[in-house]
């Protein structure tokens, strides 16, 4: 079958029948050199900048905060940030990543800065080898629970002054109700 596209003087498009094997050449070639391009393009947009030797971490990132010293805090699915063991949170401090102690034993899907406190949420029962409980706070050294937590995966955090406020899918917090919202106050 051949098909040809035409323009016409009335600027109407039509078909008329040409050889088919010389657009599916053409297809062929175009997908080649444009898949060629694209991975083979060095990486040279001066407005992104690789995090770490190697850079990034090995799974999925869910929650980024920065706190007032600019250090960034990521949370999420992963084991190694940079080349650097760090389960499921870690710290860049511009240059480098470190870990956040043992971290947690399941995935961090939020996180707030509160002064020096950095809070984590997410599907997590334990941080730093302790018991937390879906919710923890880390001080710069080590990781403590809010109360004893809640009783399903915590989705949100917002923090104002002492006040975290937490969101999830949780419905009960510190033995308490709670339907999917609620807010610590520093002691309960």
């Amino acid at each position: 079958m051949r098909m040809l596209l035409r323009t016409n003087p009335a600027r109407q498009t039509e078909w008329i029948q040409t050889s088919s094997l010389y657009f599916v050449l053409i297809a062929l070639a175009a997908r080649i050199f444009f898949t060629a391009e694209a991975y083979s393009a060095p990486f040279s947009d001066a407005n992104w900048t690789s995090m770490g030797n190697p850079a990034g971490v090995d799974g999925p990132v869910f929650a980024m905060v920065v706190d007032g010293s600019g250090n960034l805090y990521i949370g999420g699915g992963f084991t190694v940030a940079g080349d650097v063991p760090a389960t499921n949170i870690a710290k860049w401090n511009g240059s480098n990543w470190s870990a956040l102690g043992s971290g947690m034993n399941s995935v961090v899907r939020t996180l707030a800065v509160s002064g020096s406190d950095l809070y984590a949420g997410g599907r997590f029962t334990t941080a730093g080898g302790g018991q937390v409980n879906f919710i923890a706070r880390w001080n710069g050294s080590n990781w403590s629970a809010l109360g004893s937590g809640m009783n399903d995966e915590v989705r949100a955090l917002a923090v104002s002054g002492n006040n975290v406020y937490a969101g999830g899918v949780f419905t009960t917090a510190g033995g308490s109700a709670a339907n999917a919202v609620i807010k610590w106050d520093g002691s309960n």
